[in-house]
């Protein structure tokens, strides 16, 4: 049976419940619900674009410095590469998330047609909001905004430091007003991010701690959990 996802039947758990799965079509990389209160999530970032509507209750990002609240039939696009956090609901939040590839995309007209067709009937098919993305892709691909950034912190910071005529903790600085968070945090990101990719494709757990540079599955299930709201276990079941 497609999965479907309504308003008043989807309650908010005190805990929270996160799902993650691939619907294996083109242009959709992976889809995700959260239903719960008191769910926040700490500074991180995709390396997709991440497309959010929000079914019930209110969910809340911090992008950028700036606050983004999206009540229910409102939606959001967190562009790849952008660190954001997202702020717990005591009230409690439904929403769906998208995550498609880095590119452009009519993201207001997109917005407005999964709002029209989830206020004609009060639920969203998969089917219908992978159509609506797909519609909604223009052609021109655009890089990834923290592309430049990842390549800089390839090498130690000091040495990046040093080669610029900057201190370590001045360049740390400059980096941090750039992309959002410290060149540490901003690697841990992209490594647990490369994790994703990795269970995604079917790699034993164990075996994707030691490729991403954890000390072992725990630390890697310590990290992944805070970040993404499940273990890596869960993750890579979908």
């Amino acid at each position: 049976m497609e999965r479907l996802f309504l308003n008043s039947d989807v309650p908010a758990t005190s805990s929270g419940k996160w799902t993650y799965w691939r619907p294996m079509a083109e242009h959709v990389v992976e889809l995700g619900t959260l239903h719960g209160r008191e769910v926040g999530l700490p500074t991180h970032f995709h390396d997709e674009n991440q497309i959010t509507f929000v079914l019930s209750g209110r969910r809340r990002f911090v992008v950028e410095g700036n606050v983004i609240d999206l009540a229910a039939g409102q939606g959001t696009l967190i562009p790849a590469g952008i660190p954001h956090r997202s702020i717990a609901e005591p009230a409690g939040v439904v929403c769906l998330n998208a995550y498609v590839p880095a590119g452009r995309y009519a993201v207001g007209p997109m917005l407005k047609e999964i709002e029209r067709q989830w206020r004609k009937s009060d639920q969203v098919r998969w089917s219908d909001l992978i159509a609506v993305i797909r519609e909604h892709r223009q052609d021109e691909m655009l890089a990834s905004p923290a592309t430049l950034v990842r390549t800089i912190c390839d090498k130690p910071v000091g040495e990046i430091a040093a080669r610029m005529g900057m201190s370590r903790e001045g360049f740390s600085r400059m980096f941090a007003r750039r992309a959002g968070m410290p060149p540490h945090a901003f690697r841990l990101a992209s490594r647990l991010n490369q994790a994703r990719k990795l269970l995604r494709a079917g790699e034993t757990i164990a075996a994707v701690a030691a490729e991403t540079g954890f000390a072992d599955q725990s630390h890697l299930g310590r990290w992944f959990r805070r970040v993404f709201g499940v273990t890596p276990g869960q993750y890579r079941l979908g």
